[in-house]
């Protein structure tokens, strides 16, 4: 449990430069947020020696003092040995962390210690993760993209990316996307998109929609042609811990998107309540938000 009441952020480090990419993200959310960061470097059990030990106390120790002078914000490092996704989402659950923040290579097929984990850690967390593979180009998230499938899971998001948005003043680009030109499909799914829109500006949220009917492509390249198209800086899903990415997305989908895309993706974990109940048009109130960075409840008006 964390000695402190503000919230936190853990960073696994692997002393590589996508771990670097995932410092300098965590610092910019630990400015906003006034987190804490939690640096966590992992030995696997078969390598761990007292001087393996001793040289990543000390590399870590730097990197947290860096941070910490640099930025101005509360860091402390961590050592611990054992397998990478277990390690990690257990340490986030004893310090109960708000977020994790991975670094990803660009490359598919790199063997850094936590660069090649990030699917099956957004699979497994109890916390959002976000995966980046650049510098965080500004402060904060401005420009958000959130893909929609029109299921009742898809909807979970909603609430998370309004609030991301109503903090950083950021516009949410809804996307949605099908592969055949059914007309009762379409229309299924502008109602959707429609309801969704009005969610967001009845909160004061910038708001746009787009539907892409194109059968050439796979829902991994249309969304990630979309947040290039619109230069978005984030991209939401939605995972289910101890499961597959409980999304539009097979899992070959969701480790395409997080391999493919050079944007940051954050990976959220879904309530139950956070569902717009297509059923019941009139009880609109999406409840109980996992992601609440600023203790706020929005609802519909």
């Amino acid at each position: 449990m964390r000695a402190h009441d503000q919230g936190a952020v853990l960073v696994p480090v692997d002393f590589s430069e996508v771990s670097s990419h995932a410092m300098d993200h965590a610092s910019a959310m630990a400015r906003i947020f006034g987190y804490h960061i939690y640096l966590l470097h992992i030995i696997p059990r078969k390598q761990k020696t007292k001087a393996n030990a001793s040289d990543a106390e000390k590399a870590l120790a730097e990197l947290a003092k860096n941070l910490s002078d640099h930025n101005g914000l509360m860091v402390t490092h961590l050592i611990r040995s054992g397998q990478v996704i277990e390690t990690i989402t257990e340490t986030a659950d004893q310090l109960k962390v708000d977020f994790i923040v991975i670094g990803a290579d660009k490359k598919k097929g790199q063997k850094h210690l936590v660069g090649s984990y990030p699917y099956k850690l957004v699979c497994s967390a109890s916390v959002p993760t976000l995966v980046v593979k650049e510098k965080n180009q500004h402060v904060g998230y401005h420009n958000i993209v959130i893909p929609i499938d029109f299921s009742r899971r898809s909807t979970q998001k909603v609430t998370q990316a309004a609030k991301f948005s109503r903090f950083f003043g950021a516009r949410i680009r809804v996307f949605g996307f099908l592969s055949h030109d059914n007309k009762a499909k379409i229309i299924n799914k502008e109602a959707l998109l429609k309801r969704v829109t009005n969610f967001f500006e009845e909160n004061n949220v910038p708001v746009t929609a787009d539907l892409l009917i194109n059968p050439d492509y796979s829902w991994p390249e249309a969304l990630l042609n979309f947040a290039d198209e619109v230069m978005a800086d984030l991209i939401m899903i939605v995972a289910e811990k101890g499961s597959r990415i409980q999304e539009i997305f097979t899992p070959n989908y969701a480790e395409r998107i997080l391999d493919k895309s050079e944007i940051p993706v954050l990976s959220i974990v879904p309530c139950a309540e956070d569902i717009i109940d297509e059923s019941a048009p009139e009880k609109k109130s999406i409840l109980s938000p996992f992601v609440d960075p600023l203790g706020l409840m929005l609802r519909p008006k």
